[in-house]
């Protein structure tokens, strides 16, 4: 069968899919499961922010900036936010912008770790480390993820590095030939899935051998795992149900802000989560359309706060031309 891929298609389709568990996750009501999928999720999002990092130190660092206002810009929403809801939540402003050692700031923390996997990116660039080496430095990352616990230490959690590098090692397939391997190889892919999926057993019997904790040697594996069935699942809506896949990426393209914005949405409604019925259906059918609509909102009338909150650049001369057309 002929694919009708494109970006739009199937790449910001898994990232909607991706975004869906999470909000599922934040709603504090999903299954136990929804942990370990998120985890592919957030692993899908470094991946993609790394492929789509442009080739040179200067253009990587003039995104960053971008990124790192939109962080600073949310941010301080999240302080106002937090005034007007503390005497309803014990969240603490650290939590809030995503400061702090906890494993998940919600949801801030991961601006803030892109911010410092870009600045990475940035200086390998420019002492011209890459793409020589790059595929050394992703081992060499993996590795450091399966024995340490770098977020338990240090207010960047550095365990996604290696999937951010994996996706910047990644960008010499061009984004057509990726698509054409996981169409074509999507058995064997999956078969791989599944595997890991059943050898918690055997891993963790390699790591009682090594004296290394199971958790931080089976997480990188399951993180892979299910950012792999989300690109496999993406690939395949697009093939098969493309008008689905579409409307699904047009969810995708707003990723940043609805990733950064969906808590404002489930605080207020956390006073009816006691009634939980339908809870665990509902609030995330209902957050993912609602933020979608208002960034579409914003985006055509007040385009340049909306691409500062995306970290985008910004043309707006480009923006009222497609606007009159």
């Amino acid at each position: 069968m002929s694919m009708a891929g494109s970006r739009a298609d199937w790449v910001d389709c898994t990232r909607t899919l991706a975004m869906f568990f999470i909000i599922w996750l934040h709603a504090d009501a999903a299954p136990s499961w929804v942990g370990k999928v998120v985890g592919g999720g957030i692993a899908l999002f470094f991946l993609l922010a790394g492929y789509f990092l442009p080739r040179s130190a200067g253009q990587v660092l003039r995104r960053t900036g971008r990124l790192a206002l939109a962080w600073g810009l949310w941010s301080l929403l999240s302080l106002l936010f937090l005034l007007v809801f503390k005497p309803y939540t014990d969240i603490c402003w650290q939590r809030a912008v995503g400061w702090g050692v906890a494993a998940y700031n919600t949801p801030l923390w991961f601006l803030k770790t892109l911010v410092a996997y870009q600045l990475v990116a940035a200086l390998l660039l420019a002492l011209r480390l890459l793409p020589r080496y790059a595929w050394v430095l992703v081992v060499f990352l993996a590795l450091c993820s399966y024995t340490t616990s770098p977020s338990q230490h240090l207010s960047v959690r550095f365990d996604y590095l290696w999937i951010f590098m994996l996706g910047f090692s990644a960008r010499v397939a061009p984004l057509e030939a990726v698509q054409r391997y996981l169409w074509k190889n999507w058995w064997v892919l999956l078969l791989v899935v599944v595997g890991v999926f059943l050898q918690p057993e055997g891993l963790e019997e390699w790591a009682d051998w090594a004296d290394l904790s199971w958790r931080h040697c089976n997480l990188p594996l399951w993180n892979l795992s299910f950012m792999t069935l989300f690109l496999l699942v993406g690939v395949a809506l697009a093939g098969l149900l493309p008008r689905v896949a579409g409307g699904l990426a047009s969810c995708g393209r707003w990723m940043l802000f609805i990733y950064a914005g969906h808590s404002y949405l489930l605080s207020p409604l956390y006073q009816w989560k006691d009634l939980r019925w339908g809870w665990n259906v509902w609030v995330p059918l209902l957050v993912l359309p609602l933020l979608v609509l208002l960034a579409r909102l914003l985006s055509r009338y007040v385009p340049r706060t909306m691409a500062l909150l995306q970290g985008q650049r910004m043309q707006i001369s480009e923006r009222r031309t497609q606007r009159a057309e």
